[in-house]
């Protein structure tokens, strides 16, 4: 995978969830999203807390059937 600056992505969308939810959003983005896309982990759940994560997308489509299922 090549790294790209997540200012070069024209979407972006932040979520939080709860520990081990993380694994189900990116198996389902890996599936059903069709252009570039990228996630970042900014802070990492726990049984107490919810974790945060930035995805970043190049295709308005796939930013839309995120934003629709994950939000």
């Amino acid at each position: 995978m090549d790294f790209r600056d997540r200012d070069s992505f024209a979407f972006a969308k932040e979520i939080t969830k709860p520990f081990g939810v993380i694994e189900g959003v990116l198996d389902w983005a890996k599936k059903e999203l069709t252009g570039e896309w990228r996630w970042q982990l900014v802070e990492p759940s726990s049984d107490i807390r919810l974790g945060t994560y930035m995805f970043y997308f190049d295709s308005e489509r796939d930013y839309c059937a995120f934003t629709l299922r994950w939000v």
